[in-house]
């Protein structure tokens, strides 16, 4: 839980952060957290424009700026960690059914997406990476479950991938 974390509010005040899946549930819940925690600027980006508009709506927050885009688009990607600090991971296809009878696409978002915003992450040189997992990464069963284990092993891997670049991923 991002109220846990030890140094939170020294780790978000006067940062920049960027929040994928920031209109869905858990990036909802996030977003507000970390506003919370005195940041200069929150990016939320997310691939529902309702979504979006609807978060907008509720945080009424000038730091907030709500980002149109996929995590699968590299280009997107790349202008949205612009001048970022922080990146929160939410995005993905979280439903276990879904992604069943949709395997294809849930390794598009939940692994390509993911390795695309470890790599612009890594370019653009953001301190800090945050992966939202789940439970079903442990012992997968099924296609959900295993995208997200293999989400955990390129985030773990990406420390090393990063070369010389101090990257905190968690």
């Amino acid at each position: 839980k991002l109220t846990t974390w030890p140094d939170s509010k020294v780790m978000i005040a006067d940062k920049n952060g960027l929040v994928t899946g920031g209109a869905g549930s858990v990036g909802t819940i996030l977003t507000r957290r970390i506003l919370e925690r005195d940041p200069n600027v929150v990016r939320i980006l997310d691939k529902s424009e309702p979504g979006l508009a609807a978060l907008k709506k509720a945080l009424d927050d000038d730091r907030c700026r709500f980002l149109s885009g996929n995590v699968r688009d590299k280009d997107r990607l790349r202008r949205a960690v612009k001048d970022i600090d922080i990146v929160v991971h939410t995005a993905a296809m979280k439903h276990v059914d879904v992604c069943e009878y949709n395997p294809f696409e849930a390794v598009q978002t939940n692994v390509i997406g993911l390795q695309n915003l470890i790599e612009a992450s890594i370019t653009a040189g953001v301190s800090r990476f945050i992966f939202t997992s789940s439970d079903k990464a442990v012992h997968p069963a099924n296609t959900m479950g295993t995208t997200k284990l293999l989400g955990e092993k390129l985030v773990t891997a990406a420390n090393k991938y990063s070369g010389g670049h101090d990257i905190h991923l968690a």
